[in-house]
This record gives structure tokens, C-alpha cells and sequence, in this order.
């Protein structure tokens, strides 16, 4: 049982983290409402109420595979402990704040992402990032790399739906008056905000809980970060067959690796003296190196076919955690950000009904998609993409390409600079804690 002080340390973080995605939210707000806003469909009030309410709606139905994510793939498991976790929300936070007040949208995730870059750096150096991670989905990757990636693919992905949308809708409605067009998607812009604000929640407000959770994993305190149905096993993991795992791992160390091994190969001696047989579903990667060593596992016991009493590694995020982290970004989101709703609206390019319909269902369904593959992706640059894709429909010049490129810059600029606060909170923690 962790001691009274960690319990008040990870109090104090949690609350932090809430804080976060609640900036996060007030922050981002304008991704969800600033096309709805600007084409006059909704007044602001009205809007960001709506966005706050599909915000929450969010929790029930778009898993958590980002939260796992951002909890497991961009720092060792081994190095996270709470004074670092803290040590990188300060710096994610301390660049939304700077970026807010400049009006420019940045990206929460990738601040989020960076801080926690930083502040690993410091700890244990470069080798304590998890840079390139590979899945099951060959277009699919994790890691900060595979992170960076998406930074250029959302937004282009936004950009081409968000072209696509507005030149199919201009070529299918071509003959329809002007005034019927723009009645009809004053009433459709509301499902798309609808959508874009869901797919917003779905996305952002998981990576909260996917700092919660990498906390109380830290912190010894895993039983309250997990689903009732998960069990925690602590013990030694062993070869089941001594000889076969030597001479599998002398000829084909990448299938253990990066493979599954088979279910009579891997076993979890525990303090008592049980021996659990883990299933399929081992990660290898995180396993292999580690036989004849002390390992903590989350998931449930099974039968296996072979009759063995098996380990099933498997872990669901508590609802607590779920509901915390929506209602703090529903919460953000309804206090607004009017100096990002500016910029997103207005300043890049001038948008009617139809067209904030086709840049909020463009990067609503882009967001969506990521986050169905656990992908952290950032809101701000895939509905920006969005509109400059609908905007570069009409002509070039219909973007103002020099606002753009200012948000291009507090894009590029937005991981090393939270990095770097984050390495500079962080450094008290190591010298004297």
C-alpha cells in the first residue's frame, strides 16, 4: 500500500492533470465551435454548450485506446513515476496558456506529448523514449516517431476531405439557388459541429486519462486505475520449457520480440508459489527481455484449452477516470477561448454554411478514425487543414496563406518548447527529491 505522502502527491497530480484537460478544452474550444460561429449558424453561448454536451457524450462510446497510448507508448513504463508526470504536465500546460494568450491554436496533444518528452530526457536520457512502436495495423505507429507522423497526416487528411466535401457538394448542388443552399446547411452544420465536437471528445480528453492511469500504475496504486474485471499479478515471469525459449531466442530473437509467443511459453511464478500460464495474447516485446525477472501484469484468469490456468493480460480504464477526464474538457470547452475562435474562423478564410458544414464533417471524421486506432492526434491542426482545404476551393488567394503559416510555426514549435519547460520543472525534482 503506498504510503500517506504518495497518496497526497497523486492527489495532487490528478488534479493537475484535470486542470490540464480542462485548459485543454478552453483551449481547444474553438476547434469545435469556430466554423459554426463564424457562419453565423450559432450564437457562441449556444455553441459551446452543445460542443461541451457532445464533448461528455464522447465517454460512452469511443473506447480508450488513445489513453493507452499516450500511458504506455512515449515513455518506458519504468521511468514514469509522478514527480516526472507532473514535471510534464507543467510544461504542457505553461505552453497552452502562452499560446492561448497569442491567440494561436496549438496543439494540447502535442504539448501534452512533448512535456512528457522532456521531462523523460532529463530523468534517464534519450534511451527512455519510446520512438518507434510498431502494431498489428502496418499503417499504423506508435512511438513519438510514428506520433510525428500523423502531426503531417491529419491535417492533410483533413484538408483532402475537407476539399472533397466542399467540391462535391459545389458540383451536386450547382443549379440550386443560393439562398436554398444556404438554408439547407445552416440546419446540416449543426450535425456536423454535432460530429466534430463528439470526435473531439473522443480523442482529446483520453489523454488526461491516459496520464491518470500511467500515475497510478507509477504510484503502486494500479487497483484504482483499472475496470473491476482486472486483477493485478506480481511475480516472476519464467520459460515454461527452459531449453525451447534459449533456443528460440538464439534463432529468431524477432518473432519473440515482436511476435506472440505460444501459450505453454511464458509463465508467471507469484509470491504464493502459483504458476500462471499466459495466453496468447502476451506482449512479447515487453516480456522477452525480462524472463527470470520481477514483473507486474494486469488482466484475468482463464482456462486454457490445454487445461493450464491461464493469465489473459488485459486492462480497461476505470469509469471514474473515463467520467473525470470528459467532464473537465466538457467544463473547458463551455468556458470558450474567443481569441482562438478568431483566428480558426475568420483569419484564415471566410466561411458560409456549406462550407463550415464540409470543413467540420472533414476533420470529424479524420479525428474519428484516429482515434478508433488509438492514434493521438491534434484537433487544432486537422479541422485547420480542413478549412484551408475548403477555403482553397474557391481560389488560393481565398487563404490567407500568412495566418496559416504563423499557426504552421506554433505547430512546429509546440513539442520541443512544452519539452523544454517540462525539462526545467523537472530538474528540481531530481536534484532534491
Amino acid at each position: 500500500m503506498a504510503s500517506t505522502s504518495v497518496i497526497v502527491l497523486v492527489l495532487i497530480i490528478v488534479v493537475v492533470a484535470l486542470a490540464f484537460d480542462f485548459i485543454n478544452g478552453f483551449h481547444d474550444a474553438a476547434n469545435s465551435i469556430a466554423t459554426v460561429v463564424s457562419t453565423r449558424v450559432l450564437s457562441p453561448k449556444v455553441a459551446v454548450a452543445g460542443a461541451a454536451f457532445f464533448n461528455l457524450l464522447a465517454a460512452f462510446g469511443t473506447g480508450t485506446l488513445v489513453a493507452k497510448t499516450i500511458g504506455k507508448g512515449i515513455v518506458l513504463p519504468d521511468v514514469i513515476d509522478p514527480t516526472l508526470l507532473l514535471a510534464a504536465l507543467i510544461g504542457a500546460i505553461t505552453w497552452n496558456l502562452i499560446t492561448w494568450y497569442f491567440g494561436l491554436p496549438s496543439s494540447s496533444s502535442h504539448a501534452l506529448i512533448g512535456g512528457l518528452a522532456g521531462a523523460a530526457i532529463v530523468k534517464a536520457g534519450f534511451s527512455s523514449l519510446i520512438m518507434w512502436q510498431t502494431t498489428s495495423n502496418p499503417l499504423i505507429y506508435r512511438g513519438i516517431l510514428g506520433i510525428a507522423i500523423y502531426i503531417v497526416v491529419a491535417p492533410l487528411l483533413g484538408f483532402l476531405l475537407g476539399l472533397f466535401f466542399m467540391t462535391t457538394t459545389a458540383w451536386l448542388l450547382r443549379r440550386q439557388r443560393p439562398s436554398k443552399v444556404d438554408g439547407w446547411f445552416r440546419k446540416l452544420q449543426l450535425l456536423s459541429a454535432s460530429l466534430y465536437s463528439f470526435s473531439h471528445g473522443s480523442n482529446d480528453a483520453q489523454k488526461t486519462m491516459g496520464i491518470i492511469y500511467a500515475l497510478l500504475i507509477a504510484a503502486g496504486l494500479g487497483s484504482y486505475a483499472h475496470g473491476r474485471d482486472v486483477e493485478t499479478v506480481r511475480g516472476t515471469l519464467l520459460a515454461a520449457n527452459q531449453a525451447e525459449y534459449a533456443q528460440m531466442a538464439k534463432s529468431a530473437v524477432p518473432e519473440i520480440l515482436h511476435g506472440t509467443l505460444a501459450p505453454s511459453a511464458l509463465q508467471i511464478k507469484t509470491a504464493a508459489g502459483e504458476l500462471l500460464t499466459l495466453a496468447d495474447n502476451a506482449d512479447t516485446r515487453a516480456l522477452a527481455p525480462r524472463i527470470g525477472g520481477e514483473v507486474e501484469l494486469y488482466g484475468v484468469r482463464e482456462t486454457l484449452s490445454s487445461g493450464e490456468l491461464g493469465f489473459k493480460q488485459k486492462d480497461s480504464l476505470a469509469w471514474w477516470i473515463i467520467i473525470a477526464a470528459q467532464l473537465a474538457i466538457a467544463l473547458g470547452t463551455y468556458m470558450g477561448g474567443w481569441r482562438i475562435v478568431k483566428t480558426m474562423g475568420s483569419k484564415i478564410t471566410k466561411l458560409q454554411p456549406y462550407g463550415g458544414f464540409c470543413a467540420e464533417t472533414g476533420g470529424g471524421l479524420t479525428i474519428l478514425g484516429m482515434s478508433y486506432f488509438g492514434i493521438p492526434v491534434s484537433t487544432t491542426h486537422t479541422i485547420t487543414g480542413a478549412i484551408v482545404g475548403v477555403g482553397a476551393t474557391r481560389r488560393l488567394s481565398a487563404v490567407r496563406w500568412g495566418v496559416a503559416r504563423t499557426v504552421v510555426w506554433a505547430w512546429v514549435f509546440t513539442i520541443p518548447a512544452a519539452a523544454i519547460v517540462a525539462a526545467l520543472a523537472y530538474l528540481p525534482f531530481k536534484f532534491f527529491w
